[in-house]
């Protein structure tokens, strides 16, 4: 095997083997030639392969934990990893890092606990230990273990993250002498030592990744290195900031959610990623709770696809059968995919073409409804009837996502660690940031004043990332709006103002734009442009008594304070919304108007209806841009889409021809004003093309 194994294995394969022992006939039928000769039939170029699974058993002969009974000391590990590499098929050991229900039940000190002693998981199959108890030595003698005992192109640890917030008197020990005082039990973002003790966990975990990174890095060197990365935009209790990135060659993580939630965590990884490709994974069954009933194979193909179209590959999960046993149907269809999907490899890598970039933030991954909540009571989802993650921020990132999508412009999603990067984007959406800190405030206010332009709604700013609260925003002098605090309604609207009535998608001062959240008061400052301002209920919608309408909260109530401002500041320009307009779909129009109205112009353009996502990367050592279209509809197989138009800019040379790919047949295109302009034939599922100049 090469050193760099993925950066041609675009089509990849874990297949789960987290059996349990007690029962002599599992694993009693597994043969590692009939597994590899399955594997084969999906055209799969790398095979996760099993050493640890959540279960703690082994798969090899261990001197530290305990291995699988049924196999009766045979190392079926390395007899598959060996099968594998005669198939040319690159090895990734997988180790379990935090599940392991064997360390669980035997070592109760090492127990993720709840603030009452419990184990967080004792009425679960599931065991989860914690990093800070001396399961942590357990973990590095079994990763020093397997690198001493097995050659492997790469390992992938699993379960990076917390399962639950950790009372355990390890964590109680630690955080008294980093910190001092108690752990607290009491949710509270506006209290900097609960927002201690959640930095402490996001430190930890980083540092318990780190141990078992730096052992592979000890003894191999030249083997890549996965954690599970697919909580970076999870909720706070996962405890995964974005410097666990840091611990990985390149990003990998499964994901079962729909198109947007693909297409957000895909363009995460493109930027958080240290390499590349990225891995972007679902399982072949309808989830992984299920063992037989697979996806349709349109959305499959349609997944895979997508990956393809975003730069990265593709990894199918599929679950042994108790027995120890492959079911040849699932690597049949995988294999007629990937057999389509394979020919565009060739074409793959580049630049990424983003000029918007969507901003997740680490530390705001919560809601601030959760405050004074017992960690026992807070399920984080019901704060926000319709919310699609429980957390504001979160919630606007993806609406940003699936509205950039919506209207075919060029983006990507970064974080604190592509703040270097700033530079080369046009534009940067703050979608709702609960909290910052000064190296990013910074980053951001520079940004602006050499050129670059932003958009911020409601409390971007407002808070440290340690949980203080300076008193104004952060960014006051950028966005060009000073704090005042907040309304008393929680129904409130916008409208415009006269100047800018055209941006306001046909609402106006008397049927303004109706938004089911309170709205932060704030106060323009010199120089300042406000395009539209609050209108207020009738009455209080809190008020059962002197209400209006019964069913809603009507406008009523015209201020002067005000709720969209334009500012310029240095060489840039900023836009601040008192509400996160850009979450409610059905105000798109105005949300796209404004980011238009900060920059006009993108890198490519595109007349697509809204299921289909256009991609672009450069490739100037081949002189060329290859733009991908995915036609991702709710309900498949999709139905064909017609006379998709494309404009592209080209800045870099004469335009010389468009091809259709894979079969590289010319398409006709015009040129105008350096942008090259180009119709797609008939879409089902997916087209690359590659624009090609002198």
């Amino acid at each position: 095997m090469t050193e760099k194994w993925y950066r041609k294995a675009y089509r990849r394969n874990v297949v789960d083997m987290h059996i349990m022992d007690w029962d002599e006939r599992f694993l009693s039928e597994f043969d590692p030639q009939t597994y590899v000769a399955t594997l084969k039939k999906s055209q799969a170029q790398s095979a996760v392969l099993y050493a640890h699974s959540h279960t703690g058993l082994t798969n090899y002969p261990t001197k530290y934990g305990q291995m699988h009974r049924a196999l009766k000391g045979r190392n079926i590990f390395a007899e598959t990893a060996e099968e594998c590499r005669k198939n040319g098929i690159a090895v990734q050991l997988y180790f379990s890092l935090t599940h392991d229900t064997q360390a669980y039940r035997k070592h109760a000190d090492w127990r993720v606990r709840h603030p009452d002693g419990t184990g967080a998981r004792d009425d679960s199959r599931y065991g989860t230990c914690c990093p800070n108890s001396p399961y942590r030595e357990y973990v590095a003698n079994m990763v020093e273990e397997l690198c001493e005992l097995f050659e492997f192109e790469g390992i992938r640890f699993d379960m990076t993250f917390w399962s639950d917030v950790c009372y355990c008197i390890h964590c109680r020990n630690r955080f008294a002498d980093e910190v001092g005082g108690e752990l607290p039990t009491i949710i509270n973002w506006d209290d900097p030592t609960w927002v201690a003790f959640q930095r402490k966990r996001e430190d930890w975990l980083v540092e318990f990744a780190a141990l078992a990174t730096n052992i592979v890095k000890k003894h191999k060197p030249q083997a890549s290195i996965e954690h599970q990365a697919s909580t970076f935009h999870q909720n706070w209790r996962f405890g995964v900031s974005y410097k666990l990135a840091e611990q990985n060659t390149f990003l990998q993580g499964d994901f079962y959610g729909d198109a947007i939630q693909g297409s957000v965590a895909r363009k995460l990884f493109y930027n958080l990623s240290e390499n590349l490709p990225f891995g972007f994974e679902t399982c072949f069954a309808v989830d992984l709770g299920n063992h037989t009933a697979r996806k349709d194979k349109d959305l499959l193909r349609c997944k895979t696809y997508a990956a393809i179209a975003d730069g990265g590959a593709f990894v199918f999960i599929d679950a042994i059968d108790p027995v120890g046993t492959l079911n040849p149907k699932t690597y049949e269809i995988m294999g007629e995919i990937f057999d389509e999907t394979k020919r565009y490899e060739p074409y793959l890598g580049g630049e990424r073409c983003q000029d918007v970039a969507i901003y997740l933030s680490s530390w705001s991954k919560y809601h601030p409804g959760e405050n004074g909540c017992y960690i026992m009571d807070s399920p984080s989802i019901r704060f926000t009837p319709g919310s699609q993650t429980g957390m504001p921020h979160v919630d606007a990132v993806f609406s940003v996502a699936s509205a950039l999508v919506r209207n075919n412009i060029p983006h990507g999603v970064i974080t604190k660690r592509n703040l270097e990067d700033l530079p080369k984007f046009k534009l940067l959406v703050l979608p709702n940031v609960l909290m910052m800190d000064d190296e990013e405030v910074e980053a951001i206010r520079n940004y602006v004043r050499e050129g670059g332009c932003v958009y911020a709604s409601k409390y971007t700013s407002l808070q440290k990332s340690d949980g203080t609260r300076p008193g104004d925003f952060m960014l006051a002098d950028v966005l060009g709006v000073s704090y005042n605090g907040e309304t008393p309604e929680t129904f409130t609207y916008i409208a415009p103002t006269d100047e800018q009535l055209e941006r306001f998608d046909g609402y106006t001062k008397k049927h303004p734009a109706g938004f089911a959240s309170a709205q932060v008061k704030v106060s323009a400052l010199d120089g300042a442009e406000v395009w539209g301002t609050t209108v207020l209920p009738y009455s209080d919608p809190a008020d059962s008594e002197n209400f209006v309408s019964i069913h809603s909260n009507p406008p009523g109530v015209q201020t002067n304070e005000p709720a969209l401002v334009f500012n310029t500041f240095g060489k840039g320009k900023a836009i601040y919304s008192a509400v996160d307009l850009e979450t409610p779909r059905i105000f798109d129009r105005i949300f796209i108007g404004l980011l238009r109205a900060l920059r006009p112009g993108f890198s490519f353009e595109g007349i697509a209806p809204p299921p289909v996502e256009i991609t672009a990367f450069h490739q100037p050592e081949n002189k060329r841009y290859i733009v991908s279209l995915i036609n991702f509809q709710k309900d498949l197989p999709n139905i064909p889409v017609d006379d998709i138009q494309i404009s592209l800019r080209v800045a870099e040379g004469t335009v010389d021809k468009v091809l259709l790919l894979p079969d590289e047949s010319g398409l006709a295109f015009s040129i105008q004003d350096g942008r090259v302009t180009f119709t797609s034939p008939r879409l089902v599922n997916f087209h690359m093309f590659a624009v090609a100049y002198k």
